[in-house]
């Protein structure tokens, strides 16, 4: 008997949906207009900041410090430095920046104006000064760096960036569903022997489930907090709790409306990811894989196992050259780098659970020495619209699919013969 798991909306219930999300939203940018009117309530302010980026440009033969900065609040802007500067990532600063022209949609959005550093604290944030630990167990300074931003998000060098970017590995380093369903399962494996010894003598008329789920949850939500501002995993982490809910009620998980929800809803309480590129290509990832589930899910597990990275690679190729335009003869290979990822990431984290931390650093160095002959193959931005259109209208029906399919394997092929 074939079960068909009711959605979670319908009908009327859209609209009290839409309103509650646009209370919601309201709420929250009053909230964020209350810290913008403080922020500039004078032509100069002095604020403490943390430091998420700080990399050097070169501009008509002269170089500058660029830095990167986010307030206690969460606003983000930049700021540039003629004079030399001591690495300053992670660390927090007291800075004086000038806002007079810093207007309400540039503080959500994020800006750049100037200012200068005006003190810095001597110790780093919780999250590097634990990622620091990682230098004792990686001889290289460049492997440290990957296991930092694969386990605490930490930011990688500037080269390290694009050879990834080249590689078409990026999106393996950022924290999202996946690293969150291996700690999920970690987790509740950790959690259920114990927990049940003491379900079975103090409360057995308890929901075992239930309550490893709220531990899991609460766990993974320290880890979110700990991390910070990490919005592929803030997307991946409330997907988990909507997706747990829904299947504790006996709704459908798997659906463009459970993505729709919480997109929505992530917006409303958090309006600065809309400005947030992670934010959306973390989105788009899993709506192709929604897209996918919609229309192949008959097939086999073992087959989706192959063909799913081959069609998310398909499908976020043109995204990729649209943002980035980073692209080398290595980069279709990501496919296969995505599948064995499934097996990388849960054993580096349990090798370094166990002290043995550096066993797969050979590996690491083998993408660290090899050459890239790689090119700037860039589409223009104007790409994101037709190919949004077409990504929507797939929804809907299979002739569209196959020209979206299409359209993205033409990009794949043009992007090799360019390299070529």
């Amino acid at each position: 008997m074939i079960i068909i798991k009711p959605s979670l909306l319908v009908g009327r219930e859209y609209f009290y949906f839409f309103l509650l999300s646009f209370t919601l939203l309201l709420f929250s940018l009053s909230i964020e207009f209350y810290h913008y009117t403080k922020l500039t309530q004078f032509d100069d302010a002095v604020i403490e900041v943390n430091v998420l980026k700080h990399y050097t440009k070169s501009k008509e033969g002269k170089r500058y410090e660029v830095l990167k900065f986010q307030t206690e609040e969460g606003a983000k802007f930049y700021i540039t430095s003629k004079l030399p500067l001591k690495e300053l990532v992670g660390y927090k600063s007291k800075v004086w920046v000038k806002t007079k022209y810093i207007g309400f949609f540039e503080y959500i959005k994020g800006f750049a104006t100037k200012g200068g550093v005006i003190s810095i604290s001597r110790r780093q944030a919780s999250t590097f000064e634990v990622g620091n630990a990682l230098d004792t167990i990686h001889k290289e300074q460049e492997v440290s760096q990957i296991y930092g931003a694969l386990f605490f998000a930490l930011p990688l060098s500037t080269a390290l960036q694009n050879r990834f970017s080249m590689l078409g590995v990026s999106h393996l380093l950022a924290i999202s569903g996946f690293h969150l369903g291996v700690l999920s399962f970690i987790l509740f494996a950790l959690l259920r022997l114990p927990y049940t010894q003491v379900q079975k003598h103090f409360f057995p008329y308890r929901h075992r489930n239930r309550d490893l789920f709220l531990l899991v949850a609460l766990s993974l939500g320290g880890y979110l907090v700990f991390l910070g501002d990490v919005a592929s995993l803030l997307r991946a982490y409330a997907m988990l709790i909507v997706g747990y809910l829904l299947h504790d009620r006996g709704l459908k998980i798997v659906s463009m409306q459970t993505l729709f929800m919480t997109l929505v809803l992530l917006l409303s309480l958090w309006p600065r990811l809309f400005f947030s590129m992670g934010f959306w290509l973390s989105v788009s990832g899993v709506y192709f894989i929604f897209l996918y589930l919609r229309y192949f899910s008959e097939l086999s597990k073992y087959v989706s196992f192959i063909a799913v990275p081959i069609w998310v690679y398909l499908m976020m190729t043109p995204i990729a050259l649209i943002l980035f335009g980073n692209y080398s003869l290595y980069h279709p290979l990501s496919i296969v780098w995505s599948i064995l990822f499934t097996l990388f990431y849960p054993l580096v984290l349990f090798l370094h659970l166990i002290g043995y931390g550096d066993s797969m650093d050979g590996v690491l160095h083998l993408f660290l020495v090899s050459e890239l002959d790689g090119r700037h193959f860039a589409l223009s931005l104007l790409w994101l619209i037709p190919y949004g259109v077409l990504a929507l209208g797939a929804l809907y029906t299979k002739n569209v699919l196959y020209l979206l399919l299409l359209v993205a394997f033409g990009v794949s092929v043009t992007a090799v013969y360019q390299v070529t």
